[in-house]
């Protein structure tokens, strides 16, 4: 018998005394034959009730507390089971979390708006995290996949000076359209955005695989990167709807992995496709079968607390086009297109001194003060909302997003330059020194989440390793040509580390000290420095290395003209060396090629010690945050409150 049937059993015995408890009380009262009679009742009144107290003591405690194992009794846990019910029914009232499905409703389909009156179960929240790290992997593939075949594509169009287009279309729409997303997810829901961007990633590849001209192509990647930067910038604001925030940093570090796997293997399926199977178009379409897979995922199993959709739900599609910010959104879109297209084509296809490029960064200017006006006298719901920026967490993380961004990725440019510029390197030795950086900031992103799960604590393990990544790059800068091979495979461990671990606590920073509805919103502030941050890293890196090859190579080869080496032979050499590392190891006349190779040196040096000053201005960045808890679970309804007060 179980110890609930023995349970019920002593109710029933109490039941039974406190029966025969009233009849001998009735029989006292009924037998009293003295006069004061109204004393007698009283005096058998109290002697029952004494005695009901010494019978039934032990019998109403075991019933609310079982003696053998101090556990609830039978009463206590019916009104424990009351209260749970109760909770859980407030908590979905609230819109915030819930009580887990069991795991075998994984075949359940999402309802028709994506809305989940219960949370979801582990076996349900793994395969939407799987659909949302495929869909990371393949927009990060897409976006280096034409490192190694961008030449040969334009070959065939016959479109060669204009190759850069390729990488630039994906890269320019996928910085421009990513800010947007966040407001746009709180006004049509989360689930329609992700769905949207990754059909429009899926579009974007087959139009690339079909495509039929080179411009064809460019829009097509252009698609393709709407998609992409959707598909990265959605994911990380859905799993903050979908997790708790001390778990939050976890998952987000699972992305950083994914997105740097794809980034690091996007060159290597290019090639590979390219020169073995099906030719560059089937590196586009391969693609496509694999988003379709994340897409249909998503689709079938995404479900949101209904937080996440309270602004999308009960709202005609005539209202919700209302509520866009549509001129902060056009002057963000101009900004962004106008600022990135100049930092990406400056010093390349346009030169500096030209009138395209003062009229690119006019016009990106007066596009800047115009959405920094709109969004913060004229928009009543803006697109990004800029006034968050006031709140020094928001601010820190940033500027240290943005400097970490610049840092990182003019590395991971100019680093290889230098191996092959100065150490005479193949591509395959220099892709096996830079593959350690992939674990490096594997084990940085999943150490960052996991510290975090466990401590809910972020701000001094941050600065901790963002002062690592300075190191880090202190002695990037400090290698000369005689560096030797072990450290030639370890440069990138220490600053990789510490930027993957900056990068994960930065959002989380952003994220906790903002209420739940402006979560979206302060995102896409994040992916929008980030972005731009990439962008323009690379645009001034890459400033600073043409200058400075440029003014050294023509200085120091100068200086050798005389007779026997006139002035063009000279001017000639200035002119090879300077686009073409290989020229200048393999077919450079031998009595200047030391100089040569020493002003790559230098080049690279000065582009190395512009990456050291974007990390000391990260590290200075993330310092002026404040810590704030990360909560346990997807209530914070206190914080919230708080943290609206602190942002009103």
């Amino acid at each position: 018998m179980g110890r609930k049937d023995k349970q019920r059993n002593k109710l029933r015995q109490f039941t039974k005394q406190k029966q025969s408890q009233k009849a001998k009380k009735s029989d006292q009262i009924g037998s009293a034959k003295s006069q004061d009679s109204s004393a007698s009742i009283e005096e058998s009144v109290e002697y029952s009730e004494e005695t009901e107290t010494d019978c039934l003591l032990p019998i109403r405690r075991e019933i609310l507390q079982d003696p053998s194992t101090e556990l609830p009794g039978f009463v206590a846990e019916e009104i424990a089971e009351q209260e749970q019910v109760y909770r859980e029914s407030q908590e979905i009232a609230n819109g915030y979390g819930s009580i887990a499905r069991k795991d075998d409703e994984l075949g359940t389909p999402a309802t028709a708006v994506g809305v989940a009156e219960e949370p979801l179960s582990k076996a349900r929240l793994q395969v939407i995290m799987l659909s949302m790290y495929l869909g990371i992997f393949l927009a990060a593939i897409d976006n280096t996949i034409v490192s190694t075949t961008a030449a040969h594509v334009a070959s065939e169009f016959k479109e060669l000076p204009r190759v850069a287009w390729i990488a630039t279309a994906y890269l320019l729409s996928s910085a421009t359209f990513q800010p947007l997303y966040g407001k746009l997810s709180d006004i049509f829901g989360r689930r329609c955005l992700l769905i949207f961007t990754n059909i429009a990633f899926l579009i974007g590849c087959l139009m690339c695989g079909i495509s039929r001209s080179f411009w064809w192509l460019v829009v097509s990647r252009f698609i393709a990167g709407v998609g992409g930067g959707g598909v990265t910038s959605m994911s990380s604001i859905t799993i903050t709807d979908i997790v708790p925030l001390s778990e939050r940093a976890l998952y987000q570090g699972t992305c950083n992995i994914f997105y740097g796997l794809g980034t690091a293997c996007g060159g290597i399926v290019g090639g590979w496709f390219s020169d073995n199977w099906g030719g560059w178009r089937m590196a586009f379409l391969v693609q496509v079968p694999l988003s379709a897979i994340s897409l249909f995922m998503i689709v079938l199993y995404l479900r949101l607390p209904v937080k996440a959709n309270e602004n999308a739900s009960g709202r005609s599609m005539r209202q919700k086009l209302l509520a866009i910010d549509w001129f902060g959104a056009l002057a963000l879109v101009v900004f962004l297109a106008l600022f990135l297209m100049a930092a990406s084509l400056g010093g390349k296809e346009l030169a500096y001194a030209s009138k395209t490029f003062a009229l690119l960064i006019i016009l990106s200017s007066l596009a800047l003060a115009v959405f920094v006006y709109a969004e913060l006298r004229v928009a009543k719901d803006p697109i990004l909302p800029l006034r968050f920026l006031s709140n020094r967490s928001v601010l820190g993380s940033s500027l240290s997003n943005w400097f970490c961004m610049m840092a990182t990725m003019t590395t991971s440019y100019y680093l290889p330059i230098y191996f092959s510029g100065v150490l005479n390197m193949s591509p395959t030795d220099i892709g096996k020194r830079l593959t350690p950086n992939f674990f490096s900031v594997a084990f940085g992103s999943l150490g960052a989440g996991y510290y975090m799960k466990k401590t809910r604590k972020y701000y001094w393990f941050v600065l901790f390793f963002c002062a690592v990544a300075v190191l880090g790059q202190l002695q990037i800068l400090l290698i000369d040509p005689h560096v030797s091979t072990w450290r030639q495979f370890t440069l990138t461990l220490v600053p990789g580390f510490g930027s993957s671990v900056l990068i994960t606590v930065a959002l989380l920073a952003m994220i906790a000290v903002v209420p739940h509805k402006h979560q979206a919103a302060t995102t896409s502030i994040s992916y929008a420095f980030r972005s731009t941050g990439c962008v323009l890293g690379v645009a001034l890196g890459g400033a600073i290395f043409r200058e400075s090859l440029s003014s050294l190579t023509t200085r120091r080869v100068l200086a050798y003209l005389s007779d026997s080496h006139p002035r063009e032979e000279l001017l000639k050499i200035i002119q090879k060396s300077s686009t073409s590392s290989e020229w200048v190891h393999n077919k450079a006349p031998q009595f200047i090629r030391p100089v040569l190779i020493d002003c790559y040196n230098a080049a690279c040096k000065n582009t190395f010690l512009f990456c050291l000053l974007c990390s000391l201005l990260a590290l200075l960045s993330i310092s002026i945050i404040e810590e704030k808890k990360l909560h346990s679970s997807l209530q914070r309804k206190e914080q919230d409150a708080q943290d609206s007060q602190l942002l009103a």
